[in-house]
């Protein structure tokens, strides 16, 4: 068969999914794939989106349809908005956010500085806030987000981190303790991804998180994360002095 006349590989979400699960190693697919404990959550928020249809109005001319719309004063090209995620120097960097003029959010734990996402996104940027680190780390990187992010977004829902046992059984612990003995068990699952590897290092190797810097000891490291997150419960205390700190959206 021609490649002009073949039929294109990705026509919807579930063909990149099984896209993205032949090109990532199984645990960082399994991180963007799965959930905590048993899921639950996870499928009821896929069956969710499931029960939600349109109901277009009928008999009525629109020569042009215009999705455009403006949320805390920034432009989209259509109303959506990318939630934070963690990890995601994990992923693959395609900038769509920005290329489809939409907001991406960047969060606090994604693994990328927030200066180099706010000039290469693109487009509108907001910032995703944890406490972890505690005010005087929280402040700091909201000084930071200042250069290029539009909008400051609190999470308030994480008291503890999430069990998930897809990671546990994967190793994402021992895979980013930078220690070898503890990696070797699982790190067969890396190696035959050979080109996501690659990049991965030429990326900066092991994960750090660039936008929770401890004085005195710089980015805080992945397995600092749980217990960081067990201290930095937000309380109404700390969403008013947030918005006195942001003195923005």
């Amino acid at each position: 068969m021609s490649r002009s006349i073949q039929p294109p590989r990705v026509m919807n979400i579930e063909d990149l999914r099984r896209a993205a699960k032949r090109r990532l190693p199984r645990v960082v697919f399994d991180y963007i794939d799965g959930g905590a404990e048993d899921e639950w959550t996870l499928r009821a928020n896929c069956r969710a989106f499931e029960t939600v249809t349109l109901r277009p109005r009928c008999a009525v001319a629109t020569p042009v349809c215009d999705l455009r719309t403006t949320v805390l004063g920034t432009s989209l090209s259509i109303p959506v908005i990318l939630a934070p995620v963690g990890s995601c120097r994990l992923m693959y960097p395609a900038r769509a956010a920005g290329e489809a003029g939409i907001i991406c959010t960047l969060s606090t734990l994604s693994g990328c500085r927030l200066e180099d996402v706010a000039v290469a996104s693109g487009g509108p940027v907001w910032y995703q806030l944890y406490l972890v680190g505690g005010r005087d780390c929280a402040l700091a990187a909201i000084e930071r987000a200042r250069q290029g992010f539009s909008a400051l977004v609190v999470t308030i829902d994480t008291p503890v981190a999430g069990f998930r046992e897809r990671d546990i059984r994967n190793g994402v612990k021992e895979l980013l303790s930078g220690k070898f003995g503890a990696m070797l068990p699982f790190v067969i699952q890396l190696l035959i991804r050979p080109r996501w590897l690659a990049a991965f290092l030429m990326d900066g190797g092991l994960m750090k998180f660039e936008n929770v810097v401890i004085s005195g000891k710089g980015p805080m490291p992945y397995v600092d994360v749980t217990a960081a997150l067990e201290q930095s419960v937000v309380t109404w205390d700390d969403l008013k002095w947030i918005r006195q700190a942001w003195n923005g959206p």
